[in-house]
């Protein structure tokens, strides 16, 4: 062996490593940038979900304040036309069709929020933005439950109004700046 041909081949060899490692480091960090595609790929579908998901909320609360604040107005008008002594049976009786007797649960239909947290892709999202969604969510379910609390005490107050003041005594009682109705209603036949 010539050393003159070694110091080639240790060159040569050399040079195969750095061009190898080379080759790994490029091949790595292309890697990386596709994963980060990938990943803010992903972000993005989750923001434009979110997005949908506030319009969505948006227009199911601008819905249901709509028909509460509604049916608000029809019960002052109807308070208002009740409180009017000695009117026909008829425009009493009209005056009850014209209110709403529901009740309204609020309850939100999205849930990227929620979608996030149980993938674990919530870690995607920049922390502020994570912390304001999870509050949001959180008194999203506060409103929710509170709209069921509230329903159930207005059902209970139904029935106990039902059963304390539909009494004959205490409809009489009420109903004194309207006698033909008084007349009509506490007739012998149709006390009950």
């Amino acid at each position: 062996m010539e050393k003159n041909k070694i110091g080639k081949y240790l060159k040569y060899a050399i040079g195969e490593i750095v061009l190898v490692v080379l080759g790994i480091l490029i091949a790595l960090q292309l890697n990386n940038l596709n994963d980060e595609r990938k990943t803010e790929n992903v972000r993005q579908v989750y923001y434009k979900q979110l997005l949908q998901d506030f319009e969505n909320d948006k227009a199911y609360i601008e819905k249901t304040s709509l028909a509460i604040d509604s049916n608000m107005v029809k019960i002052r008008a109807f308070k208002d036309i009740y409180n009017q002594p000695n009117l026909p049976i008829i425009e009493i009786v009209s005056a009850t069709e014209n209110l709403d007797w529901q009740l309204y649960t609020v309850q939100f239909k999205s849930n990227t929020v929620n979608t996030l947290q149980n993938t674990g892709d919530i870690k995607l999202i920049p922390p502020t933005i994570r912390e304001q969604l999870i509050r949001l969510d959180k008194y999203k379910e506060e409103t929710e439950e509170a709209s069921e609390y509230n329903n159930g005490e207005a059902g209970k107050a139904g029935s106990m109004a039902a059963n304390r003041y539909g009494s004959p005594e205490f409809a009489y009682k009420n109903i004194q700046n309207q006698p033909k109705l008084r007349e009509r209603v506490f007739e012998e036949k149709k006390l009950n």
